[in-house]
């Protein structure tokens, strides 16, 4: 099965939001929230444009993963 590099964009920006939601309503601790997440991950205020911007950059992508990662490991959700 083939993903065209505009549904691979979309897919991502959907699970880049879900991340973000997680991160701001699950992570109870704000020094990861801000320290890691705003700083790493994606921007506090992003909108429409950030997301899609982040989900189509390969690099940015995957460092959002990994600080995702990182900061589910630090509040322990994982």
């Amino acid at each position: 099965m083939k993903v065209s590099r505009n549904e691979l964009i979309n897919i991502r920006t959907k699970l880049l939001k879900g991340m973000d939601e997680y991160v701001r309503n699950h992570i109870d601790d704000e020094c990861i929230c801000y320290d890691i997440w705003f700083a790493v991950g994606v921007p506090d205020g992003a909108n429409e444009t950030d997301f899609r911007e982040i989900a189509a950059d390969e690099e940015l992508w995957l460092d959002c993963v990994k600080t995702f990662k990182r900061c589910c490991e630090l509040a322990r959700e994982i």
